[in-house]
């Protein structure tokens, strides 16, 4: 059962290993479908289902994502869910050591470049859904002047 918490990665393994572009792409599929196999994520993100599923046990083995007990009739049917609600990154936990810090840097910019994509996929297919979704969808601008222990 995945943890209602958010998961803090302050490990430089476990931030490689999340900061990898499939492997954040099928981290954030599987955050919204909650549950999924490779082959359902494969199709999502249109790559081969072996690769999706080697990638999906890496993030296992660092406990980002966990198997999905009591999920689909067939046997062979690997289901896997997010181990927790989200997960935080802290500068101050990779800011020791230049190599440590340029990953972190790297997989920031990476992260923010899928979100990008994401919103830009958002403006495109926005005009091919129904009123209600499009009446329920809107864009905002806030700016927040805010210290440091804000």
């Amino acid at each position: 059962m995945p943890s209602e918490e958010r998961r803090r990665v302050s490990d430089l393994d476990t931030l490689k290993a999340i900061g990898h572009p499939l492997r954040l792409k099928l981290y954030r599929a599987l955050h919204i479908k909650r549950t999924a196999t490779a082959s359902q994520l494969a199709d999502q993100v249109d790559e081969a289902v072996s690769l999706v599923s080697y990638h999906l046990r890496k993030l296992a083995d660092h406990g980002l994502i966990e198997p999905a007990e009591g999920q689909g009739t067939d046997g062979r049917e690997r289901w896997w869910q997010p181990s927790s609600r989200g997960l935080t990154f802290s500068d101050e936990d990779f800011d020791d050591a230049p190599d440590k810090a340029a990953v972190y840097a790297a997989a920031g910019r990476m992260s923010f470049d899928q979100h990008v994509e994401l919103y830009r996929a958002h403006q495109d297919a926005r005009h091919t859904w129904d009123t209600e979704w499009r009446s329920a969808s809107w864009s905002a601008e806030n700016l927040l002047r805010l210290t440091a222990e804000e």
